[in-house]
């Protein structure tokens, strides 16, 4: 028997009863004229009509929103999720690590990650959102697709290069902006007249942000062949392409002339004591700097650094002082650590990793001294850990020894509290030093020593 209720006047009847009959009164159906009583209101008998109807005949099922594509490449991505050992051991690092170094701590867990070959459980992004985000070089598949899902409408990059699980020469367009620059840039290590072609290949299709982000790339291998196009720019349509050539005109100038930049930036280092150490055959601890800032005003002498150690290499540099890498860091005093950044930047940029990695080893272990800023500035520049030989010299440091010997000293909650020092070391172990690095650790509290022990469990628990 059929019903004598649709699904359409169900839902006017249901109106009703929950607006009420007053705002919005009770039409009588036609179909139930004959079925309900003529001598009684009829609000009732409906009101039973229509609750059994919605319990036998049930309410239509919602009709679901179709997937995102952004949702199945989630999911689609090949690498194994983040195994449950190393993921309570993320967790933990993000409820133990101090707020106020969060940003620089978990952006480098993820990086151990990512280098591991795993991906964070997807329950897990979106408390990590921010970090993935602020991480772009490392940002595989499952990542990028779901900051495409939480982006706003507005947000195109967001959207882009989930088609592909790495970007290549055949697809790199289809990927954000700060991915196409690094991909860029890692061409031009290689090949800087390929790279450049590829950037004049889009360029007058691209947005003046993208157009910025692939000029950028050009800092890498910029020599006298790129001249004619920067010259070109000098009449683009945005007036931030046509600064950021111009620098990197200035740059090129400056470039001819490194030569003599490099003997002046050698002069800045001295060698002091013994008569031997004079000739170069003494010691490399004898090695000093002193920049010639004399009578300069702060913001000249930071302008005279940019200007003599800007775009420098240390390798060339160490030859022209005629000293190792290695003293030449060490004679750095504490105040000219710009001069250390910009030596990490220039190498950086030339991806030339295992010289900033050198960098990083060297001034751990120099001087009797440690700081939190110090370890934090290093530890956020390095894309891998320490060897495991640079690793095992900072564990036996001075430097170090002293530095937990202050915290476990200390006398007060405020005092014995983790100022970076020790779970950014932590960040710069690699697994094999792990056992001797939370050796070290023990005559700390287990509250100072929580998150650094935390990111060492992180490690030990990703695939080797």
């Amino acid at each position: 028997m059929a019903s004598a209720i649709d699904p359409q006047l169900h839902a006017r009847l249901r109106q009703s009863f929950l607006l009420g009959l007053t705002r919005q009164p009770l039409t009588m159906p036609a179909t139930l004229t004959e079925l309900l009583p003529r001598d009684r209101e009829p609000a009732l008998p409906l009101l039973a009509l229509t609750a059994q109807w919605q319990r036998f005949a049930g309410a239509p099922s919602p009709v679901a929103d179709p997937v995102p594509d952004a949702a199945r490449r989630l999911h689609e991505d090949a690498r194994p999720i983040l195994p449950e050992p190393a993921r309570r051991a993320l967790k933990a690092l993000a409820r133990s690590v101090e707020k106020s170094l969060a940003t620089n701590v978990l952006p480098l867990a993820l990086r151990r990650i990512q280098a591991a070959g795993c991906r964070p459980h997807p329950f897990d992004l979106p408390d990590l959102a921010a970090h993935i985000k602020a991480n772009v070089e490392d940002q595989g598949l499952a990542e990028r697709a779901f900051l495409a899902l939480i982006a706003s409408d507005s947000d195109e990059d967001a959207a882009k290069g989930l088609f592909f699980e790495r970007i290549t020469i055949d697809n790199w367009t289809s990927f954000p902006k700060a991915q196409r620059r690094g991909f860029v840039a890692g061409l031009r290590r290689d090949n800087p007249t390929d790279g450049r072609a590829l950037i004049e290949s889009v360029w007058k299709s691209e947005p003046a942000p993208v157009r910025a982000a692939l000029l950028d790339a050009l800092v890498v291998g910029l020599g006298v062949e790129d001249k004619p196009f920067l010259e070109s720019l000098g009449t683009d349509r945005a007036d931030s392409i046509k600064q950021l050539a111009a620098q990197l005109l200035t740059r090129i100038a400056e470039t001819a002339q490194r030569g003599s930049r490099l003997t002046e930036a050698a002069q800045c280092f001295k060698r002091a004591g013994s008569l031997l150490a004079k000739i170069g055959l003494g010691s490399a601890s004898t090695l000093t700097f002193k920049l010639p800032s004399d009578g300069l005003k702060w913001q000249e002498t930071e302008a005279l650094r940019e200007r003599v150690f800007g775009g420098l290499q240390l390798s060339a540099l160490a030859a022209a002082v005629g000293a190792p890498p290695e003293a030449l860091i060490a004679a750095l005093p504490p105040s000219e650590q710009r001069v250390l950044m910009l030596l990490m930047e220039s190498a950086a940029a030339e991806g030339d990793d295992d010289t900033v990695m050198r960098i990083i080893g060297a001034r751990l272990t120099s001087g009797d001294s440690l700081h939190g800023y110090t370890v934090m500035s290093l530890a956020t520049k390095a894309r891998q850990p320490l060897a495991p030989a640079a690793a095992e010299r900072m564990i036996a440091s001075p430097s170090w020894q002293k530095a937990v010997k202050e915290l476990a000293d200390a006398t007060t909650p405020a005092a014995q509290k983790d100022d970076g020092r020790l779970v950014l070391m932590a960040a710069l172990m690699p697994s094999a030093a792990m056992p001797a690095f939370l050796a070290s650790l023990d005559a700390l509290p287990l509250a100072t020593a929580r998150a650094a022990k935390d990111f060492t469990d992180l490690v030990q628990a990703l695939p080797t």
